[in-house]
């Protein structure tokens, strides 16, 4: 079996949501912070290791609502998020009528919201504020703190956790209570980041201080087998996910695997590479230099030289980061129409998952620019 290894990354950006100005410091916390990262043999996950420092901050930063992209609401990106797990839950489930429906860190409960429009009755945790604002306007009863709590203390017959998983420090303790929640043949649906592409390019843009966890599908698996669950992993049809669903299990058999350090070792060594061809894409670039999706970036820009970010302009399509500043950089971020109006002289859409449509979105609007890809700054260097 292998040993646990380390790596020590070094101070990135602390985000847990955009901020009206470039700092956090109104909230009193930090714009900075350490991040070490190690592999952990009995499952094979790359995580980051926990730190005192850091763990304090999380604690403050949920109960200031964190607000990562990807958290599912009615409208913009967050609809499309919503639409594609509900499909793959009614695929899963069939009918929620009349099912008692638990979710593990529901936002502002719109999930919850669209699961009560198909009979379920419905229950959700959220430690943010922003939980029951949310609860208020789509009229679900939600709990504010963390799971487990005194008062969400019945069996459910579907416990959900989308997005939640990477954020736990005791990922098997976490599903295994889960696990006692669950009345009998109930199930339990999650989702959490892909991280393997990442992992195999050397993308430290996955990294951030509220993910503990870096899953591919075979750790993920391999988590909730040793949490006690026979579970099957899926590809998200939108927004580059892994799906599990899983039901508590006295038989589960070993997978066989071996966990190796291979694809650890793999990122740490491929890391610094592509730092420096981000680098060498900014400062060699002329003129204005757009980001689209700039959240991706946040890692990589935190060690630029100062004149290259003010060369810098930032792009998403949530109409909530309009306006808004990532930790330490003071770049406001732009919608499409102002990118439309004034366009950079080149752009990075620094997005797998959604580059074709954004290159669409620009050509329909008659903006003709040199962009470039995000597999042409990562896949492109380790295609041999």
């Amino acid at each position: 079996m292998s040993q646990v290894e380390s790596w020590v990354v070094g101070d990135l950006p602390f985000f847990y949501k955009c901020q009206p100005s470039p700092t956090n410091a109104a909230q009193g916390l930090p714009d900075t912070l350490p991040f070490e990262l190690e592999f952990e043999p009995a499952d094979g996950l790359v995580r980051q290791r926990w730190n005192p420092e850091v763990d304090q901050a999380l604690s403050a930063g949920y109960l200031h609502g964190s607000e990562i992209s990807g958290m599912m609401e009615a409208d913009g990106i967050g609809r499309q998020y919503a639409d594609d797990f509900l499909a793959f839950l009614q695929r899963s489930e069939g009918s929620f009528a009349g099912k008692r429906v638990l979710e593990i860190g529901c936002g502002t409960g719109y999930l919850l919201s669209r699961l009560r429009e198909l009979g379920a009755e419905v229950m959700g945790i959220e430690p943010g504020d922003h939980g029951q604002d949310g609860a208020r306007r789509n009229g679900v009863p939600v709990v504010q703190g963390f799971f487990p709590h005194p008062d969400v203390s019945s069996k459910f017959d579907v416990i959900i956790a989308y997005g939640v998983l990477e954020h736990i420090v005791a990922p098997v303790q976490f599903m295994q209570q889960v696990a006692a929640q669950l009345g009998n043949g109930g199930g339990a649906y999650l989702a959490v980041p892909d991280c393997e592409p990442y992992l195999l390019n050397g993308d430290i843009s996955c990294l951030l201080h509220e993910h503990w966890s870096y899953f591919t599908a075979y750790t993920l698996s391999r988590v909730l087998r040793r949490a006690g669950f026979a579970a099957e992993t899926f590809n998200s049809g939108f927004g580059g996910s892994l799906y599990g669903r899983c039901r508590a299990s006295h038989h589960i058999e070993p997978d066989g695997g071996r966990p190796d350090a291979t694809l650890f070792r793999q990122f740490r060594e491929r890391a610094g590479a592509v730092a420096a061809r981000m680098a060498g894409v900014f400062s060699d670039a002329e003129g204005e230099v757009g980001l689209y999706v700039p959240g991706r970036l946040m890692n990589l820009m935190s060690n630029l030289d100062p004149s290259v970010i003010s060369r810098l302009r930032f792009f998403d399509d949530n109409p909530r980061l309009t306006g808004q500043y990532f930790p330490g950089i003071p770049v406001p971020i732009e919608d499409f129409s102002s990118l439309v109006a004034h366009a950079p002289s080149s752009l990075l859409i620094a997005t797998r998952s959604f580059h074709s449509a954004i290159v669409t979105k620009l050509r329909e609007a008659g903006v003709s620019i040199p962009t470039l890809g995000w597999a042409d700054v990562f896949e492109a260097e380790y295609r041999a």
